[in-house]
Formats: structure tokens, sequence, C-alpha cells
């Protein structure tokens, strides 16, 4: 269904603020949530309001950001009684400063609680910054190692964004076979899933979203995706103060964002020039039989956002809808 932003707007900041939130975190949280349900991202749309809002009632005082500096060149953000959609605008906001002020940046953050959203939003802001990024985060157990059947790993999402003027290059992935948010879209609309992408109480291959919950999710790319994962739960937990599988390192949850200006190496006017050849040859190559074409990773998705607040109308799942109008 299409439902009118305002009426979103309204919907969603009176229950955030309700709940205790600030009005301008409640703003970060709807901006990120709307922008993800207006590129077709309802993974990360407004079914995570009802975690969103469990988060919220758990915090026990103001929020509260405390900011290390490591060098000139990281900084780690320690923070409490703060969303991590919230935590993460804060991470991406210092990613942006010291890397603009020092050519190269690494920021992390830890404390926060709930989903930071999707990573791919914060990578569109490093390169409409003309920054190129590498933005990663740990979450909470859920998928399980290559070969086993016991979750342990994150869903643990990874974002590389390269600036290119009005059309950055945007890759933003869970290295799940799926996503979480997807899956519970999947559970929410009677759905079933593909065989590969989770797991039941037993270990065997299950059509069934809820075992997301009841066994456990599978790395994509099998030993790849598993690989990739293990990677995240290090960088994004251990090695910067966060949790690391389900008990080996108690924690929170952590993200940390890596930035450089494109001409760190090159003439900026080489990077952008050597960036626009390579794109072109890429969309100009031959498909292949029954391709729907090529496309470059977040290829218009600045446009897509920009179409959908000028309509202002968004196409929301009527079960997501239903669950807004009940929170």
């Amino acid at each position: 269904m299409k439902v009118n932003i305002e009426t979103l707007e309204d919907l969603c900041l009176t229950k955030l603020i309700r709940s205790g939130l600030p009005q301008s975190a409640a703003r970060i949280v709807f901006n990120h949530l709307l922008d993800e349900e207006l590129l077709g991202k309802r993974s990360h749309g407004f079914i995570r309001m009802p975690a969103i809002l469990d988060a919220i009632s758990g915090f026990d005082g103001e929020s509260e950001t405390v900011i290390e500096t490591v060098s000139p060149y990281a900084k780690r953000l320690i923070v409490k009684n703060t969303l991590g959609l919230v935590a993460a605008s804060q991470v991406v906001d210092c990613t942006i400063e010291t890397a603009k002020r020092n050519g190269i940046a690494m920021v992390s953050g830890v404390g926060y609680a709930g989903t930071t959203g999707a990573l791919g939003y914060y990578g569109r802001m490093l390169a409409e910054e003309g920054l190129i990024g590498i933005i990663t985060c740990s979450s909470e157990y859920a998928v399980a190692p290559w070969g086993g059947k016991d979750a342990i790993l994150g869903t643990n999402p990874i974002a590389i964004a390269f600036p290119n003027g009005d059309s950055p290059v945007i890759s933003d992935f869970a290295t799940a076979a799926m996503t979480y948010g997807d899956l519970m879209l999947a559970v929410k609309e009677s759905r079933t899933v593909p065989y590969g992408i989770v797991l039941d109480t037993d270990g065997k291959p299950s059509h069934d979203p809820n075992d997301a919950n009841n066994g456990a999710q599978l790395p994509m790319a099998q030993h790849k995706g598993y690989a990739l994962s293990l990677a995240v739960e290090i960088i994004a937990g251990l090695f910067i103060g966060a949790k690391a599988g389900k008990n080996a390192v108690l924690g929170s949850d952590g993200i940390i964002m890596f930035a450089v200006k494109p001409n760190l190496f090159v003439p900026e006017r080489e990077y952008y020039s050597h960036i626009s050849a390579l794109i072109k040859e890429i969309k100009s190559s031959s498909p292949a039989q029954d391709s729907t074409g090529i496309h470059i990773p977040g290829e218009g998705s600045i446009k897509r956002i920009k179409d959908g607040y000028d309509a202002n109308l968004c196409e929301i799942s009527d079960a997501v809808y239903d669950d807004l109008l009940k929170l």
C-alpha cells in the first residue's frame, strides 16, 4: 500500500517520542527507516519499529556519549542508553569530520542497543561527502558457522562506498544468506524461504523463516560468507571492545567505519575520471542470455529516495503498516 509520508512521520515520531526518545533522535530513526523503505529495502524499514521501541524500553537514564581519541585518525565512541541508529549516526559524523581533516579515519562505536540500520545508508553519507568508506558491524548471534548448526555469529553486514558524483557506488550486504529483516517479513507475510537460508533445531535445512529464531541462519556463499562473517565478528567485535560470538566475549554490538579521501594515492581528478571509465565499460558490456541488464551497486539510489520525497508517498507492506498502527 502507498502511504503519505507525513502520515508515516506523524505516526512514527509520536510513538518514538512517547517512548522517551528525544525529538532529534526520533527524527534520525524515522529518516533512516523512511529512506530504506523508499529504496525498496523493506527489511530495514518500518518493520524494525517494534524492536526499536523494545530497545528504548530497556534504557535506564539519559543518553550519554564519550569520545575516546586514540590517535588523530582513530576514535572510539562509547555510548549508553543510546539506540544503534543514533550511535551509528554519531559515528558517521565523527568519521566524516576526522577524514576531512586528516585524509583518513577509523572510528568505532560500542555500548548501544538495537539495530544500527542499513549500513549502506552511512555509506551514502560518506560518498556524498566525497569519501571512500568501508563500514561493518557485529550483531546478535544468529548465524551458524559453516558446517555447524549452532547460532554463534551475527548477520554481520558490510558496506563499501565510493564517491561518483550523483551516483555513488554503494555495496551493502549481510554476510548471512538472508537478512534477519527479510526473514521476519517472510514470517509477517506467511511466506516460506528457499533451502540454504535457515536450519531447524535439528540442524536440517528448512523452508520456515521462523527457524531464524528457533534454529539458526546460514552464511551466504557457504564457507566464503562464513569467513567474512568471522572477520566482522573480530574487527567490529573484540577488536573494538564489543562482543564476539554467543558467549565467548560478552558486551554490546559494535560498529566500525573506515574512510579516506579519494586523492590519497592519485589526484582527485584522476580518481573520478577512472571510476567513470570503469563504470562505463561495465555498463556497455554485453549482457548474458536472459539478463535484465547490468547494474552498478547502489545505482540510482539517491534518485529513488528523492523521487519518493517528491511524490510524498511511501510503498509499505499492509501487514507492517497495520503493526505500526497497533504499536
